[in-house]
């Protein structure tokens, strides 16, 4: 080899390190608190909560009362549409932490207690880079889960809405953020306000001077599989509508925000995307059978949520999907697998929601995490154990406050090359 050849080699390779050396690994995660509240929020709610209520005859509603056979709120039967005077777009029902099916009724210091066991986790378990929340009630909570309360983190989230809000938390070290935005469309805004649901929420980050687009969602619930009846989304029902008329607006929001940067999309779906990949052909998409990349005309049914949004149309907006794998122990991965492919009832999805497994109730299907394609993804997602920390036990005699659960989801988490 000639000495100018191989000087030339070299540069080409100092060049190609120099390019791998600049490129940034960022930890990406999302995560469902479960109607997380702030201390002062939980404080009034518990309030609330150990109230006394009593039938009113009249309306047919518990009602808060003094007066009359009463019982406090930790022993009211709850439900979507309990029959007790309480808006849950305010503030969460009553029942959010049970153990043996029985509520277990919150104290202030099982509440704070739980906020500095997410800390631990959150710092020690995950270190995101960037995380995404569902059912948080505003920035104010999520600083106050995160490490060092937060110092180390921008937060992008919303007060208004209901109390199950969206929040996206980054480092400072990361770089700054921009348009923190609301994406009021993927709420639905023409239903009456009760039926109304989760809005989605965006910020555009600078990384090294260059933008990523992060977007996070919580979309309808009970609308989860192809593969069973009432999660048909072209069928009827309560939810699987509702769902059907978020994918336009979410694939809008998609094909804009993709044009000149690449997007993370995470979120809780509510929706098993790995079974509508894997049941669902590019014909069938749609009701009448219309390409997906084409537009969507009016009264044509969607049947793959994930179809009919990354469509690759146009090619900015392709996006990969990142399906975890759960590496806490050979059963965990070896069910994780077969759930991209079979529908699991509860009994079936019990082992993975064991202390020495997973530990969360709602620990698959639900959570997603898509990324574009531009985008390098060295290994595989994972889903992270919450473990004993996912089970709430009662007070009792020698522990007169209740350990209650981080969450009933686990995080996703993934490593990006940016």
């Amino acid at each position: 080899m000639s000495v100018r050849r191989f000087v030339l080699l070299a540069l080409i390779l100092l060049l190609g390190t120099a390019q791998a050396v600049e490129a940034r690994e960022i930890k990406i995660t999302t995560w469902n608190l479960g109607w997380h509240l702030s201390q002062a929020e939980a404080k009034d709610w518990i309030r609330d909560c150990s109230q006394p209520f009593a039938l009113n005859p009249a309306s047919g509603l518990f009602e808060p009362s003094t007066t009359g056979a009463t019982k406090p709120g930790w022993e009211l039967k709850w439900g979507r549409n309990a029959k007790i005077k309480w808006d849950i777009a305010v503030k969460p029902p009553c029942d959010v932490y049970q153990a043996n099916f029985k509520i277990v009724p919150v104290t202030e210091s099982a509440y704070q207690k739980r906020a500095q066991q997410l800390q631990n986790f959150i710092g020690t378990n995950l270190d995101p880079d960037i995380i995404a929340f569902q059912e948080v009630s505003g920035a104010t909570a999520v600083r106050e889960v995160l490490p060092n309360n937060g110092a180390d983190y921008e937060i992008c989230s919303f007060d208004n809405f209901k109390v199950q809000r969206l929040a996206i938390a980054w480092k400072r070290s990361l770089g700054t953020g921009s348009d923190c935005a609301v994406a009021a469309p993927l709420s639905v805004p023409d239903l009456a306000a009760t039926d109304q649901v989760r809005p989605g929420l965006s910020v555009t980050l600078q990384i090294d001077g260059k933008p990523l687009r992060v977007m996070t969602v919580h979309l309808k619930s009970s609308c989860v599989s192809p593969l069973e009846d009432r999660g048909k989304l072209d069928g009827g029902g309560d939810a699987c509508p509702i769902l059907q008329r978020q994918v336009r607006p979410l694939e809008d929001w998609l094909e804009t925000s993709s044009a000149g940067m690449p997007v993370v999309l995470m979120g809780d779906f509510n929706r098993n995307l790995s079974h509508e990949k894997n049941s669902i052909a590019k014909s069938a998409v749609r009701s009448d059978g219309s390409d997906p990349a084409s537009s969507l005309s009016t009264g044509v049914l969607v049947r793959s949520l994930y179809g009919e949004v990354n469509d690759g149309a146009p090619a900015s907006s392709a996006l990969s999907h990142l399906e975890p794998q759960c590496p806490v122990n050979a059963v965990a991965k070896q069910l994780c697998e077969r759930s991209k492919r079979e529908l699991f009832d509860q009994d079936a999805l019990k082992p993975l929601t064991r202390a020495d497994s997973l530990g969360c109730r709602n620990p698959i299907g639900l959570d997603q995490m898509l990324v574009s394609i531009s985008l390098s993804v060295p290994d595989p997602a994972i889903k992270v154990a919450i473990g004993r920390f996912g089970g709430t036990r009662p007070a009792g005699q020698g522990h007169p406050d209740p350990l209650l659960a981080i969450s009933d989801h686990c995080p996703s988490m993934a490593t990006l090359r940016f």
